[in-house]
């Protein structure tokens, strides 16, 4: 039969066992409470950025909202004076906005020509002093 002391030293180390997976189970939840409590930090940030991001996007639909009310005034507007205009004064109209519109291009065609006439000129004199 086995001796009292061998049997005590084996109860001993079946509890020396027992507490050793006891810390590393005590070990693991603490690094695991410590990775939960981490990712707990991480999404309330995120739903704080979340929060933000949302306030924003509101603030921009009801922006949208208010121009998109303002455009169908001033489309209204603009159907209910072409009503009004005569078709004499429709003509008279386009005609100016034609006339203005040629002329900013004949003036931007006038400053073009203008740069390459000056570049023309700037190249023939430096090749006439180069050569």
């Amino acid at each position: 039969m086995a001796k009292t002391s061998d049997k005590i030293d084996l109860i001993q180390e079946k509890v020396n066992d027992i507490a050793e997976t006891l810390h590393k189970i005590d070990k693991d939840a603490a690094l695991q409470k410590a990775a939960f409590e981490d990712h707990l930090k991480q999404d309330e940030l995120m739903y704080q950025e979340f929060k933000r991001m949302n306030d924003i996007l509101q603030q921009n639909t009801d922006s949208l909202r208010e121009h998109m009310h303002r455009t169908e005034l001033l489309e209204t507007m603009m159907i209910n004076m072409d009503k009004r205009l005569s078709p004499i004064e429709v003509k008279h109209i386009e005609k100016e906005a034609i006339l203005k519109y040629n002329k900013e291009k004949l003036m931007l065609l006038a400053k073009v020509i203008g740069i390459v006439g000056t570049l023309v000129a700037a190249y023939l004199g430096i090749t006439n002093i180069l050569s």
